[in-house]
């Protein structure tokens, strides 16, 4: 049988991660999908700095590699190199300063310990033999105490040489001072986190211009793709491709919260809406993952004509095989203990490492919410009904997410300011095993995003490890949750937090009810697989191919 070969076009900028982002599962599990699909094979054009980062995620993933085959333009510009080899100086660094503290707090413990002894023995001599009993403590105690005095000496004096300079000669440089301090922590900003400063991003920009020209050119030597696939929005240069295209639009959601966007972003998140625009109105055949989208989106917002719109839901995602221990008396708690080992891994890499790293108690009960954290995801909301199910009704249980605060920086001072940083934990990066492990650990998973392009992965993740959920109402977690008894119990009002603190009480109170409930609702729709997915994506490719001919004819 012939090998049908099908391109997948993929321009992200440096820095993204897909292994964190669903737009990256979602093409993974397409990926695997085809697996049972005869003769069907993918080739994936995408930049220089992206390949790594593809067979990575694609091994976590376990995508058979048959099924796939990664080409991108040769040679990485030489200022990723130096981005990279920066910022892997610096994660030395911080790593060495770790230890370097260690030690010190070590030695300042000792030494409190020795005098605090010391002391003691002092205040308790009454007489000629309590004497002798202290002067042969002191043959013991005094010794060691003089040896990490002379280690801690050095680290004295320098102590006090900063402190006289900044009395002294310090307040003449002062102004210099401050001016090459302000210059060096933004120049350490921008080179470990480049992303996030603005004339990076336009330098990015012009990467990612550069670079899309050079896999335009790797394209072009494709003669045997019969139709190309785009899994978002983002780039205006898929339409640059002379071949039959289909382009994928989850959402649009910089429509949806512009002024939320604007606040993190300003001038790049206009950019990124003007090119999802540009894209969208250059583009002849649309794909999208509910009707929502279709009618409310592109439809109705952007003129599509609503015959070139596919609508092809997600199936449910299984993460349980990334857990379960088999070849056990006791498959259940081998698991568990399993799970257990993965998060105390994880919370290593925590954001608030101090608290963290010593957090031993392996039988936590806890809420998980996973999610980057941007405006249409709903974490404020959360965080307030969060606070007063803990404040005012005594809550047991930390809340854990996994993004990064500091990508939101509102979220970070919402939980500085109601001194909640105990309670809420930032888990960041988690691989997949970690994810399931957390979904697996969870007493309940929250959703409460305002904006998905499909029913949340939320669902099918956490039930596929037997853990129930609560989410948003909204259109299109309302398409795939239709039943009514479902939706009463399972949905909240995203813009009360009062709805969504009662949903959860009620749902960690009456998990069991929820539950049995919810796992009804998924074993229906497990019925559909990812294979069925892959195929009707490829039935689309087909299609627009087979137009294509006949137009040529």
């Amino acid at each position: 049988m012939p090998v049908k070969n099908y391109g997948i076009y993929l321009a992200y900028p440096p820095t993204v991660d897909l292994r964190t982002a669903g737009l990256g599962r979602h093409l993974a599990m397409l990926l695997k999908g085809s697996a049972s699909l005869e003769g069907v094979r993918f080739t994936i054009v995408c930049p220089s700095w992206s390949r790594e980062m593809l067979r990575v995620l694609f091994e976590a993933e376990q995508v058979p590699e048959r099924q796939y085959e990664i080409a991108s333009p040769k040679g990485q510009p030489y200022v990723l190199y130096c981005f990279e080899l920066w910022r892997a100086l610096c994660a030395r660094a911080r790593q060495k300063l770790s230890k370097r503290q260690r030690v010190t707090l070590k030695i300042q413990a000792t030494i409190e310990s020795l005098w605090l002894r010391l002391t003691a023995r002092m205040v308790s001599i009454y007489g000629p033999l309590s004497l002798g009993v202290f002067l042969g403590e002191m043959l013991i105690i005094v010794p060691p105490l003089l040896l990490l005095g002379l280690i801690a000496s050095p680290l004295i004096v320098f102590a006090i040489g900063i402190r006289v300079f900044k009395l002294g000669a310090g307040k003449i440089l002062a102004p210099l001072t401050k001016r090459w301090s302000t210059l060096a922590t933004r120049l350490t900003r921008i080179l470990a986190t480049p992303q996030k400063d603005g004339w990076v991003l336009r330098l990015y920009d012009e990467m990612q211009k550069a670079e899309t020209q050079r896999m335009q050119q790797t394209i072009d030597s494709l003669e045997n793709i019969k139709a190309w696939y785009s899994p978002t929005a983002f780039w205006p240069s898929f339409n640059n491709i002379k071949a039959p295209r289909l382009m994928c639009v989850p959402d649009v959601v910089l429509t949806e919260f512009p002024s939320g966007f604007a606040t993190l972003g300003g001038d790049h998140f206009l950019n990124t809406f003007n090119a999802i625009k540009r894209s969208i109105q250059e583009s002849d055949n649309f794909v999208t993952y509910s009707d929502s989208v279709k009618w409310q989106t592109l439809v109705d917002e952007y003129a599509v004509k609503a015959s070139n719109v596919t609508v092809i839901k997600h199936a449910p995602s299984d993460l349980s095989l990334r857990v379960k221990i088999n070849g056990f008396s006791d498959t259940e708690a081998t698991t568990h203990h399993y799970c257990q080992s993965l998060l105390r891994v994880a919370l290593q890499r925590s954001t608030n490492p101090h608290y963290t790293a010593t957090f031993l108690n392996g039988s936590v009960r806890f809420l998980f919410y996973a999610s980057q954290l941007r405006p249409n995801k709903n974490v404020m909301l959360l965080l307030r009904a969060y606070k007063h199910l803990l404040r005012e009704h005594y809550l047991g249980h930390k809340l854990i997410l996994t993004g990064n605060p500091h990508d939101f920086p509102e979220i970070g001072r919402f939980v500085v300011d109601h001194r909640l940083e105990s309670d809420v934990i930032f888990l960041h990066g988690l691989s997949v095993s970690e994810l399931a492990a957390c979904y697996k650990l969870a007493d309940l998973a929250v959703n409460p995003s305002l904006s998905e392009g499909g029913c949340p992965f939320t669902f099918s993740e956490a039930l596929s490890v037997g853990t129930p959920v609560v989410m948003a109402r909204i259109p299109v977690t309302e398409e795939v949750l239709s039943e009514p008894k479902l939706q009463e119990i399972t949905l909240f009002d995203p813009y009360d937090w009062r709805s969504c603190a009662e949903r959860i009480e009620w749902a960690i109170l009456n998990r069991d009810t929820l539950l049995h409930t919810q796992l009804a609702s998924y074993e229906r729709l497990s019925e559909r697989t990812w294979a069925d997915v892959t195929k009707e994506y490829v039935a689309a490719l087909d299609r627009i191919s087979a137009e294509s001919e006949s137009r040529t004819e």
